[in-house]
């Protein structure tokens, strides 16, 4: 760990392991256990943002964005465990939980609301780089669009501009294959 901050702040530094590191490599490693709980115990949640046309202030859609309750440390924004859930390899199933819970929850809405939605509605999730270079996402992503109902074109899926220069070989495959099913792609 050490190494890795004397890495991060540039050529010819050093950074010396101490009881600062020690305490957040602790911290680190109890929300990383608490994290595999959390997945499981029906800790995290999903809220939405709504996606409005600024030309003439309509709904056009909502962004799906996690978030974590955490029993002990209240809700944690997206910041304080995404990183975490990267290193530790639970990126898949924190996508998966938040894409069928958005895709659940647009058909929902779609139902419920029926004729007072515009019918090109769509809901936006985040995915990791993880996700992206993973040969069953194309799969998951169809099981979430087949369990919910949802229509392909109602789904945007949203990738960082560093996750495609990083995986940028590995993405495109994937990406071919997400526009074939029909599901909107995005740079955020």
């Amino acid at each position: 760990i050490a190494m890795y901050r004397a890495k991060a702040a540039g050529k010819a530094r050093y950074a010396l392991f101490d009881a600062s590191l020690h305490r957040e490599v602790a911290s680190r490693l109890r929300l990383e256990g608490d994290l595999r709980r959390a997945i499981d115990d029906g800790q995290l949640a999903v809220v939405y943002q709504p996606v409005v046309t600024l030309g003439n202030g309509t709904l056009a859609g909502f962004e799906a964005l996690v978030r974590w309750h955490h029993p002990v440390d209240g809700t944690l924004p997206p910041a304080a465990f995404l990183p975490i859930a990267d290193e530790a390899g639970l990126m898949m199933r924190v996508t998966d939980f938040v894409l069928n819970c958005a895709c659940r929850q647009l058909a929902s809405w779609k139902r419920e609301f029926a004729g007072a939605l515009p019918p090109t509605l769509t809901v936006a999730v985040n995915v990791s780089g993880h996700d992206i270079a993973h040969r069953s996402f194309v799969a998951r992503v169809s099981r979430a669009l087949v369990e919910s109902g949802l229509e392909p074109r109602e789904l945007c899926l949203e990738l960082t501009e560093n996750i495609l220069m990083e995986r940028l070989e590995g993405a495109l495959a994937v990406l071919g294959e997400l526009r074939r099913l029909g599901v909107t792609l995005a740079i955020d």
